[in-house]
């Protein structure tokens, strides 16, 4: 899981799924968080950057994190070359459409943002085959859209903020979820019928050109 953070994404991902042995890396990280949090989950080992040797890896998880890369393209090749297993898969999510590129884009550091054509044809680049893709969070594209045009009309200066910033309580929080969850489960079940639905985030799974 490269920008792995604190692992919850890895963590609640392979829950129970037997899997030998989880990577987790974020260049965000110190020294001593990585050790702390290897230690505190013993199912994932935590680094500062990618630990040189060892055995490809099987499946690399890439979420959200090229649209923070200058030079996405090179970063993406050299991952799926030097990292990849030969039968390997890569899972990349990004955010989406670069017309809804605003100021809380730059606050995350984001360097662009991604229709899935885009994304299909950067996976192709680096050497890898799409297998599936899709977007997620279409309900939360118009408000986003609507924060934007506001955004450009008044020029406004206000700091964005994260969503660590979140702040209305458990009951709101579960509700926000579940249906965000509910919005995920519509899209991917129109994906598999062929309708494409836009969305906030893009998402694709590929695998290594062979």
């Amino acid at each position: 899981d490269l920008g792995c953070g604190d692992g919850y994404a890895a963590r609640e991902l392979f829950r129970g799924a037997g899997v030998d042995e989880i990577t987790g890396v974020d260049t965000n990280l110190t020294e001593g968080l990585a050790a702390k949090f290897s230690k505190q989950d013993g199912g994932i080992r935590f680094f500062t950057s990618l630990p040189a040797g060892g055995r490809p890896y099987d499946l690399i998880l890439l979420l959200d994190v090229v649209e923070h890369v200058p030079d996405d393209a090179a970063f993406l090749s050299g991952v799926v070359r030097e990292r990849l297993s030969e039968d390997g898969r890569v899972m990349i999510t990004v955010p989406a459409f670069k017309s809804l590129f605003s100021s809380h884009d730059t606050f995350l550091g984001h360097y662009r943002r991604y229709s899935l054509g885009e994304l299909t044809a950067l996976v192709k680049k680096a050497g890898c085959a799409p297998i599936s893709s899709c977007y997620l969070y279409t309900t939360l594209l118009l408000p986003r859209f609507a924060s934007v045009c506001v955004e450009k009309l008044a020029r406004s200066k206000k700091e964005p903020a994260g969503v660590g910033s979140w702040v209305h309580g458990r009951l709101l929080t579960r509700l926000v979820e579940a249906c965000l969850r509910a919005d995920n489960a519509f899209s991917l079940m129109a994906g598999r019928l062929g309708v494409k639905l836009p969305g906030l985030t893009g998402w694709v799974l590929c695998e290594k050109q062979r």
